[in-house]
Formats: C-alpha cells, structure tokens, sequence
C-alpha cells in the first residue's frame, strides 16, 4: 500500500518542503501593514480574558485562537510577533499535505502537493496574518488525511476500539482535527458536512461488498465518534447564536454579490495559483500566468486516475462541498469570499499532487524543475506589490503633524481603530491632541471655529470605497485643500487650513 511505513527519503522530503513553507512564509513577515482584520486580532487579545470571550462570540467569532495567540505573544507584539504563529501553522499543513498526498498516491505526489500549497501565493499571504486561517487549514489537513487512511482501509475502520489492528490513529486524527477546525472558526462547518459524506460512502462500500457485521461496526465508530465531536461543538455555536440574537449572517453584509468577476477572483486565488487583492476583492498580475492551467490539468489527471477508488471521493468531496456550498448560499446571501474557500485547497492541491505523479515518470524530472520555478514567479507579487492599505504610515503622518485642536475626518468607520492601533508608540495617542470623527457636520463646524481639518480617504477592509473626486466634492465646505499626500494605493490625506479670522 502507498501509505505504508515511511522511508528516511520520506521524512527528509517532509521536513525539506514544509521549512520551504516557512520560509515562504517568513520573508518580508512583518513589512505588510495591519489591515482591519488583524487589528481587531491586536484590540481582542489584549482584553481580559472574560471580556475576550464575550467580544468573540458577539462579532461571531470562536475565542480559542485569540486565547492560543494572546498565551504566545509579548506584551507589546509587533506586526512579525502576531504573525508567526500562523507562518508556523502554514508550515506544518504543508507537511501534513505531503503526508496526505503520499498516502493517496506515493512520495512524488506528496512532494508535488507539497509544493504548489507550499507556494500558492493566497496560502503564503494568509500565512503572514494574524488570524486563524492557517490553524484551520493544519487541523482540517489532520482529518483529512485521518480520513483517507479510513477510505484506504475500510474493513479495519470498522473494528471495535479494543481490538489491536483497529485505525484508531486515523479516527483520532479526524476526530481531534474536526474538533479543532469547528471550534475554531465557523469556516470549518462544510468541513464537517464533507467529511460525514465520505464516511457515509464508506459505510455503504462495506454494506455492499462486505458481511453486515463490519457496516454495523463502522456505523458504530462512526456514530460515536459523531456524538462525541457534536457534543464538544454545540455549546460554542449556541453561544455565539445567542449572543448573536440568531443574526448570524447579518455580519456578511459587505460581502459582494455574486458576480462572474467575483466568481473568478474567487477560483483563481484559492485554485490557480494568483495572488490576491486584500482589499479590493481582485487579483494581482500573475508572473507566470501558464501555470493555472497547468494546475487544473494536473487535478483533473488526478481526478482520473483516482476514479472508482475511495481516495477519489474523498479528495473530490473533500474539494467540491465547500465552493459548492458557498455559491448555491450566495444566490440568497452573498457569502463567496475567498478566504471562506481556503480550506478546499487542501484536497484539490493533492490533487494536483496525484495528477503530477500519473504523468510518465520520464516527465518528473522536468515537472519537479518546472512546477517551483513557475510557483516562484506568481509568488514574487506578494512580496513586491502594497496588498493591504498603508494605515500604518496615515497613522505615522498624523500622529507627527496633528496639532492640539485639529480635527481628522475620516470616511471609513473603522478608520478610528486602525489610527489608533498603528500610531507610533513613541507619540502620544493621537486623540489626546485632534478629535477623529466620522461625522463631516462635525468637521466643518470646527473647521468654522478655527480649527484645521485633516480628511483621510481610504478603506481599512473590502468593501467600496469613495472615490477622490467625490471625496473632495463632499468636503467643498472647507474649500481646497492645502495639501494632499498619497500614503500607497488606498489612502490619501487631505489637509484644510482653517479660514480666515472674521
């Protein structure tokens, strides 16, 4: 069997490709800025810890990883410190990739699986944040390849617990892995429909080709195992239900409608290798735009080659659910965001792996050569290009020009949190010196009184932004502006002298 006893060549691959991951994930970890989401990671975990529980389940969120992360961080973390957790935990799902792929079809689709979710440029950009994506991704990844291993050998999975041959590392691992992903983060329910659909295709593989009594032990495990991950699971979505008023969906009001554009910068961040847009829900220019076609072919040989084979079903529903999921909620509720897909990468990136490995053999040494190199260049934009708005030089600027009277409006509502959050801790916090209001009849009133008025266009998290002409239409109240400053792509900072005495 390809999932048998490891070689010293197996675990030398293992180690090599999941510190590749790390690398990947560590260069330049802490030069991105913080965006929205990541602040309020910075603002939560350092509540106490009553106050953090109570603050996660009302913004629908699990408290677990905010507990993890505030247990491994400093007093005062910088951007890399609150991130390297996640590099870390991007690092292990690689290896645990290798491992599933290896399981499904020998080292050499482990190695390619590997690498393309080593590399895949959304991966490495959410491995370089700090919030739990990448902890989703290497839990789901334990359970599905406990899952495979239960797909491999069915007769065995149906055993009692006593007995000595019983799959109890592979019940364990998805047992323990669904336990953690769902009490993590909501993402991980489809997750836990997918699984159950395989282990229902396993059940009924052995009630027809195998005596009763090995379906109704399977059913058995299978039951209790289900109980057990139910029972640890509910209380977390009741209270966050409950602390919710049962609007649970009302907090997805910015996600766009779905779209054809939205559909493809959905697939092509997760699935085709493309690097995507943090704010603006678009993609960035591929450097080798070849290589997504060369992926889908790969899963679809992988798809091939795995037919009529129970490693088939549970890689392609362990793929398909969740995107399908998603797009048939989206024609009621607009949910097709592309970190919400993440996880599915998993499987089709095995995929992929077993597709490479059924190309001929004289092929590897020019795929094994090809596929880095062209992982390499789609992967050059993360580093090179400004992915998330640069909130932390506004902050910089405002906290060293603003003067005591001034005023800063801002156009984004969560424009207060990041300036405060971002601010040089060398200044003083930038509200002891200038009111930050959202209110523009409150600018203008103070601007009349004599005070300066500072205008900040830009956008903290997805979502539409005004544009700069109707930015300054709004503000033709104050006159023209003195002076504007670009601070990157997204911000832009106006300042208004006040008016004259009289």
């Amino acid at each position: 069997m390809v999932g048998a006893s490891w070689s010293r060549g197996d675990w030398t691959w293992l180690v090599l490709l999941s510190l590749l991951a790390l690398a990947a994930r560590c260069i330049r970890l802490g030069h991105q800025p913080f965006w929205l989401d990541e602040v309020f990671t910075y603002q939560r975990i350092r509540l106490d810890t009553a106050t953090l529980i109570a603050d996660s389940f009302a913004n629908r969120h699990m408290p677990n990883y905010f507990l993890l992360l505030r247990s491994l961080m400093p007093a005062q973390p910088d951007f890399a410190a609150l991130r390297l957790p996640s590099a870390l935990f991007g690092a292990l799902s690689v290896g645990v990739v290798f491992a599933i792929g290896r399981r499904a079809a020998g080292r050499f689709a482990g190695c390619m699986a590997a690498l393309l979710m080593a590399l895949a440029p959304t991966q490495v950009q959410y491995g370089q944040e700090a919030r739990s994506y990448a902890l989703l991704l290497l839990l789901v990844a334990i359970a599905l390849w406990g899952l495979i291993g239960l797909a491999q050998q069915p007769v065995r999975a149906a055993l009692g617990w006593r007995r000595p041959d019983n799959l109890w590392l592979e019940w364990a691992a998805w047992f323990a892995g669904t336990i953690g992903a769902l009490d993590l983060l909501g993402d991980a329910m489809p997750w836990l429909l997918a699984s159950n659909g395989t282990l229902f295709c396993i059940w009924r593989h052995l009630r027809v080709t195998h005596p009763p009594a090995l379906a109704h032990g399977f059913l058995r495990n299978w039951l209790w195992i289900q109980a057990l991950v139910l029972a640890c699971c509910l209380p977390f979505y009741v209270a966050i239900c409950v602390a919710s008023n049962a609007r649970m969906l009302d907090v997805f009001d910015w996600v766009p409608a779905l779209s054809w554009r939205g559909l493809w910068v959905a697939a092509g961040s997760i699935y085709l290798m493309r690097p995507a847009e943090v704010v603006q829900f678009g993609l960035m220019p591929a450097g080798a735009a070849v290589l997504s076609p060369c992926v889908v072919v790969l899963c679809g040989l992988g798809l091939f080659r795995l037919r009529g084979r129970m490693e088939g079903r549970v890689l392609g529903l362990a793929f398909a659910v969740l995107p399908l999921l998603l797009l048939a909620v989206s024609l009621v509720k607009p949910m097709l965001v592309p970190r919400y897909l993440l996880w599915s990468a998993l499987a089709f990136f095995v995929l992929a792996g077993v597709g490479a490995a059924a190309l001929p053999q004289r092929w590897r040494p020019i795929i094994a050569v090809a596929l880095p190199l062209l992982c390499l260049l789609n992967l050059w934009p993360v580093y090179r290009v400004e992915a998330k708005p640069r909130w932390d030089r506004t902050a910089a600027m405002l906290a060293t020009v603003a003067r005591p009277g001034d005023t800063i409006y801002v156009d984004d509502p969560n424009a207060p949190a990041m300036l405060s959050t971002l601010q040089p801790r060398s200044q003083p916090p930038l509200a002891s010196k200038a009111l930050v209001t959202g209110r523009l009849d409150l600018a203008v009133a103070r601007w009349r009184q004599g005070s300066r008025v500072w205008a900040v266009n830009g956008r903290s998290a997805l979502g539409q932004r005004e544009s700069l002409a109707g930015f300054e239409a709004k503000l033709a109240a104050l006159g023209h502006p003195q002076q504007t400053t670009a601070l990157g792509r997204e911000i832009t900072v106006l300042e208004f002298a006040p008016p004259p005495a009289g």
